[in-house]
């Protein structure tokens, strides 16, 4: 029996990217990362870095690079609202941060 996999759509809404880095890829939604795709001996593992709301952080162990990004990035796609919503409050702790170090 052959299984045809269809292509994953790797297309994000606005204001979301990935990343490339020196240790793999970050998906960043305004700068904030969310998911990190690593490599780990022989595999690759996506990590959630979300902690809000119905979302708490996880990690799984994915075959490849490419599905690791494909699942992120359907899982990011579903959440849109509020991963935006996430990135905004990161964004707002972060300023509150530097006004308080700066005053």
């Amino acid at each position: 029996m052959n299984i045809a996999i269809k292509p994953v759509s790797h297309i994000l809404p606005d204001r979301f990217a990935w990343h490339r880095t020196d240790a793999g890829h970050d998906l960043c939604v305004d700068g904030t990362t969310i998911a990190e795709v690593r490599p780990l001996r022989d595999g690759i593992v996506l990590r959630i870095l979300v902690d809000m709301g119905d979302i708490a952080p996880f990690e799984m162990a994915v075959r490849c690079e490419e599905r690791a990004i494909g699942w992120a990035t359907q899982w990011a796609r579903q959440r849109a609202n509020l991963l935006y919503r996430h990135a905004d409050r990161q964004r707002a702790l972060q300023a509150d941060a530097e006004l308080a170090l700066a005053g």
